[in-house]
C-alpha cells in the first residue's frame, strides 16, 4: 500500500491574504455591456493532440463572464487580496462579508482549477527561525 502525501492546506488567514494573478495567456476582450470576454487557449496534451487528429478541436475557447464575475475578474490584477476583493465586492453589491467570502473563494478555485488565473500565497514564517 503506497502511502500518499496530503496536500498542503492553507488557513483561512493565508488564503484571504493570497494574491490571485491572471494567466498572461488568455487574452481579455471588453463586450458592449460591459462584461468580460475571456479567450482561453487550447491545453496541448497529449490526449487533446490525439483526439484533435480525429476530431475537430479549436485552438481558442472564448468564456464570457457575468457582471459579477467580470467585476472580480478585474480585481484580479496581482495588487488585490482575496480579503480586499471580499470587501469590494460587499460594499459594491451589498452583500453580507461572510456571503461574499464564501463566493469569491468558490469562484476563484474554479478559475485557477481550470488554469485562468494563479494565485501566489505568502509564505507563513518558520517558527524555528532566529530573530
Amino acid at each position: 500500500m503506497a502511502l500518499r502525501r496530503r496536500p498542503n492546506t492553507l488557513s483561512r488567514e493565508q488564503s484571504l491574504g493570497s494574491i490571485p494573478l491572471r494567466n498572461e495567456a488568455i487574452e481579455v476582450a471588453p463586450t458592449e455591456d460591459g462584461s468580460v470576454r475571456l479567450i482561453i487557449p487550447r491545453r496541448e496534451t497529449r490526449w487533446v493532440k490525439a483526439l484533435s487528429r480525429l476530431f475537430t478541436i479549436p485552438e481558442r475557447r472564448p468564456l464570457t463572464l457575468d457582471e459579477i464575475g467580470s467585476f472580480v475578474w478585474n480585481l484580479c490584477d496581482g495588487q488585490h487580496t482575496v480579503r480586499q476583493i471580499v470587501k469590494a465586492l460587499c460594499g459594491r453589491y451589498r452583500l453580507h462579508r461572510k456571503e461574499a467570502e464564501v463566493s469569491v473563494v468558490t469562484y476563484l478555485r474554479q478559475l485557477a482549477k481550470r488554469g485562468i488565473i494563479g494565485i501566489a500565497v505568502a509564505r507563513a514564517p518558520k517558527e524555528n527561525a532566529p530573530s
